[in-house]
């Protein structure tokens, strides 16, 4: 029991419930001693403007009777019509005390100003004095039913406040609940996800508030961890399909070989084969490891740098012969001095993926045209390698597919030419243009042909 009332307590919907009646009862509670001080002050106030008219009706009644014994019963009459409040009045006239009305407890009026006219609060009593020329009216009141009224509203306001109290818990607990609702079904939603359910969302109300913020924020994470692993479940099936192909191969060559005894002739021609099959197939597993570096971020060692004119210079001289065979003319132009971060070696098999996927299309008499270009010519933050052929492209929704795992695009205009190469080039010139902080896009040339655009960050 009291691991579950710990375990409750903590909960963020007791903390809520907890801090909204606290608040509703600091509210309340100050709301009411305002309200308390404000009916104080005006049962005060109302009580000095009784008294202060009392005191002009007095004036009236001296100046139209002047008559002391007529003025000694009218202010009798007035104080037994004011029991209740223990009403009294005095009258001078030119300094002498002419009528007086109503009972005063002993020394009620000791300290009291005789020269000051007003109102003052002495002994339990409210007194007002006025003067006109040679006439001083003097005009009280006890406190005693004023202090009644205000412990009946005080009672009547600790009554409130204790109900307050008691409710506001409650209140508490029902409005987190409703702030809680979409917590909980985001949370419900949350424990249903796993690897295979990745397609659930968590609940927008269109409201437009932070839950609503936080829930859009969550599912488009959810979306990027779908994507993400739905291209890793294509590339393992892929990975699987293109080295099953190399697999099978390697065994039907070690099949044939054992089947029989060969001569040693024609044992060397299927050890020749086996050992293409067997390279094919490192090939691949190696570029399978680099993508997987990529993707763990080990591609770029911190600190590396290259000198990117030699390399594309060294790149564009191995490929030169290939492209003399092929009967496509290979230019370079002018190349600046540029250092940018990367590995030399990682560079350099960026750049002869891109020439290499550039010569597969490019048909005989047709050109590859290779440069660099700074963003400023003194101090350059980036630098942009250009390769571009004069193929026949690529078709305008496949230009993003390209970068995929294992695509194989078929060039705009010729799709019914073999598709080439195992797809896994141009997605590792992403990885190791990525893993050093660049980017890398292919678009179409206005005249024809694709040119593929690499940006670099110089160090």
């Amino acid at each position: 029991m009291p691991g579950k009332f710990l375990r409750l307590t903590r909960s963020l919907r007791f903390q809520l419930a907890f801090w909204n009646a606290g608040v509703l009862v600091v509210l309340v509670a100050g709301l009411l001693l305002l309200l308390y001080l404000g009916m104080r002050l005006l049962l005060q106030r109302e009580l000095d403007q009784v008294l202060q008219e009392d005191c002009r009706e007095l004036e009236q009644f001296v100046a139209a009777n002047p008559d002391p014994g007529e003025l000694e019963k009218e202010l009798r009459r007035k104080a037994s019509s004011h029991e209740a409040q223990h009403w009294f009045a005095q009258v001078w006239q030119s300094g002498s005390l002419v009528a007086t009305g109503g009972e005063m407890p002993e020394g009620a009026l000791l300290g009291f100003d005789d020269q000051m006219d007003g109102q003052q609060e002495l002994m339990g009593y409210r007194v007002v004095q006025t003067t006109t020329g040679t006439l001083r009216i003097r005009v009280g009141s006890n406190l005693d039913f004023l202090a009644e009224d205000l412990a009946r509203i005080q009672s009547l306001f600790l009554a409130s406040g204790f109900a307050v109290a008691v409710v506001s818990p409650l209140v508490g607990w029902f409005l987190s609940a409703r702030a809680m609702g979409p917590v909980s079904a985001m949370l419900g939603t949350a424990r249903g996800l796993d690897a295979t359910s990745l397609d659930k969302r968590l609940p927008v109300r269109g409201i437009g508030d932070e839950l609503d913020r936080l829930a859009v924020t969550i599912n488009q994470m959810l979306d990027r961890l779908a994507a993400y692993t739905s291209s890793q479940r294509d590339f393992v099936a892929n990975a699987a399909h293109e080295l099953r192909s190399p697999l099978a191969a390697v065994r039907a060559l070690l099949e044939v070989t054992l089947h029989k005894d060969r001569p040693v002739e024609e044992y060397r021609e299927l050890m020749q084969d086996l050992l293409e099959q067997v390279e094919s197939l490192a090939g691949l597993v190696n570029s399978l490891l680099l993508l997987a570096e990529g993707d763990a971020g080990r591609l770029h060692r911190q600190g590396a740098t290259a000198r990117i004119d030699q390399v594309l210079e060294r790149t564009v001289e191995m490929f030169t012969p290939v492209a003399e065979q092929k009967g496509v003319t290979l230019h370079l132009d002018s190349l600046p001095h540029l250092t940018v971060v990367g590995e030399p070696a990682r560079l350099r098999q960026v750049l002869s993926n891109l020439l290499d996927n550039a010569l597969k299309f490019t048909p005989p008499g047709g050109r590859i045209d290779c440069s660099l270009k700074p963003d400023s010519p003194l101090h350059p933050a980036w630098v942009e390698l250009e390769v571009a052929d004069t193929g026949p492209g690529v078709a305008e929704q496949s230009l993003e597919k390209v970068f995929d795992r294992f695509n194989r695009t078929d060039p705009a205009h010729l799709p019914m030419q073999p598709k080439i190469g195992s797809g896994l080039g141009l997605s590792i010139c992403r990885a190791i243009v990525k893993a050093v902080g660049g980017s890398i896009r292919m678009e179409n040339r206005p005249g024809g042909g694709a040119r593929l655009l690499v940006k670099l960050p110089c160090s």
